[in-house]
């Protein structure tokens, strides 16, 4: 759906009662709009690679018939936002290689005009655009265009679903009529929405956007999302900021002392048992786990949960007199569960910390930054010393220069949130470069007589506040564990 300039989206779900000869319609219309987005994905990806600039409409005249005009243009639309997502997740990255690479600062000056024009396929034979296809070639080799054929979504906007109020109807308020594969024969299917959506169009502002996802998968068949739009906040300008970091022991750490999510661990730790056994059970059958409905119950239990609690924590911050939180770009895996686990605990989670920022800022008005969380749960906040045997163990964190000691998923989220002082919260900068800059530091701070009293350093970090005290007891400052 193509997104506008202050203002926010917001998706509701909905289910629809429809007979079967309408599932039938559905369930033909879903190839075939698939195909239609690999054709329209090759037709945008020629564009870039061409080193032409993508146009914001494709001419859709000349396309194949398998779909009417109306159904070739949300087809284009779909496959245009699925490429801009990919090019702004490169275009970070491509910046991210430049920044840690050894080349001059002229030519990284323009490979970052280059990098933020999109021109990384320009055919121009100068020296800078030729890095920049290498570049680019090898962040296409680790993340390659999206692949549509496995969509499972149809994003259909008020051309071929509109979505109308039936003030009149007897069993159901809501109905959708959409265009099908039987030209000029549309379908009309009730739906039955999330009772949020009544509640927010009379009270929140919401406007209909009149645009429908459909969304099919082998658990729940056809599941449909109503999308409303209402202008953004306004960013707070009053309240707190707070760092976030992602706990081992529970589900977020905060820069004021709190553990979120104490019991998700335990609760993972069981479902991963579950999981274990499942799985080699469905080894021994020869059965795939895909085509196991046990298995995908199970997983989706786990995703399930993991978004709940993601949304019901964030909530609560987003209730808080905090006007912004820094946070660290998360991978959402843990040591102590498995490789399996922890690819459906990192999806989900992503997702999940994903959408609920992006609506805390759009709707609560809460800043979000984002850093490098390179070195944070090593790195002291009391002296700046940096060093991996400050950790030491999971929830220890103990300074071997200062003795500054403290839970270790505080102790990151603290540094988490002095990082955004940093230029660009040192987001495009390598590991290698964060860290010879803390330990130059922290080395300078060492080099002065005054911050060393009987042999123990005792220097404070210009960009971190000292409010904790130093303590041999690992606990939560004032002893504020939420669960």
């Amino acid at each position: 759906m193509p997104s506008k300039r202050n203002v926010s989206y917001h998706a509701y779900n909905a289910a629809s009662p429809m007979n079967n000869r309408k599932l039938a319609e559905f369930d033909c219309l879903l190839p075939v709009w698939r195909r239609g987005l690999v054709f329209a994905m090759g037709g945008w990806t020629r564009v870039l690679t061409s080193g032409g600039e993508l146009p914001r409409w494709m001419d859709t005249k000349s396309f194949p018939g398998w779909l009417s005009q109306r159904q070739w243009d949300s087809v284009t639309r779909q496959a245009k936002g699925a490429l801009d997502s990919w090019m702004e997740l490169r275009e970070t990255e491509f910046r991210r290689v430049v920044n840690g690479s050894s080349l001059s600062p002229d030519m990284k000056r323009e490979l970052y005009d280059i990098n933020r024009r999109h021109e990384w396929w320009k055919p121009e034979d100068d020296e800078a655009h030729r890095m920049a296809r290498r570049i680019i070639k090898h962040l296409r080799k680790q993340v390659p265009f999206p692949r549509m054929g496995r969509c499972r979504t149809m994003s259909m906007d008020r051309k071929i679903a509109r979505v109308e109020d039936a003030m009149n109807a007897v069993h159901y308020r809501w109905w959708v009529t959409v265009s099908t594969l039987d030209r000029g024969r549309p379908i009309r299917i009730p739906i039955i929405a999330d009772p949020r959506l009544e509640e927010n169009l009379a009270v929140n502002n919401e406007t209909l956007a009149n645009h429908l996802q459909a969304t099919h998968t082998p658990e729940e068949g056809w599941t449909f999302h109503v999308m409303t739009t209402s202008p953004k906040a306004t960013p707070r300008r009053t309240g707190e900021i707070i760092g976030v970091d992602w706990g081992v022991q529970s589900l977020f750490a905060t820069s004021d002392g709190r553990l979120l999510g104490l019991g998700l661990y335990a609760w993972l730790s069981e479902r991963d048992v579950e999981l274990e056994t499942l799985t080699k059970e469905l080894n021994r059958s020869h059965i795939p786990c895909r085509e196991s409905k046990r298995y995908r119950r199970l997983n989706k239990r786990i995703r399930d949960h993991v978004t709940n609690e993601t949304n019901r924590l964030l909530n609560r911050l987003g209730e808080q007199d905090i006007k912004e939180i820094v946070v660290e770009e998360l991978d959402f895996r843990h040591g102590g569960l498995t490789r399996r686990m922890n690819r459906i605990v990192s999806r989900a989670g992503r997702n999940a910390v994903k959408r609920k920022l992006q609506d805390l800022q759009d709707n609560k008005g809460v800043t979000v930054t984002k850093v490098n969380p390179a070195y944070t749960s090593q790195e002291c906040p009391n002296c700046g010393c940096t060093d991996p045997r400050n950790r030491k163990t999971r929830d220890l964190f103990r300074c071997i220069c200062c003795g500054y000691t403290l839970h270790a998923d505080i102790n990151a989220s603290r540094n988490i949130r002095a990082r955004r002082s940093r230029r660009d919260g040192w987001r495009f900068i390598g590991r290698k470069q964060i860290l010879a800059t803390l330990r130059n530091e922290h080395g300078e701070r060492c080099s002065r007589p005054d911050h060393h009293r009987d042999g123990r350093h005792v220097a404070k970090s210009a960009t971190t506040p000292r409010n904790a005290k130093t303590s041999p007891e690992v606990k939560a400052p004032n002893g504020i564990k939420n669960h």
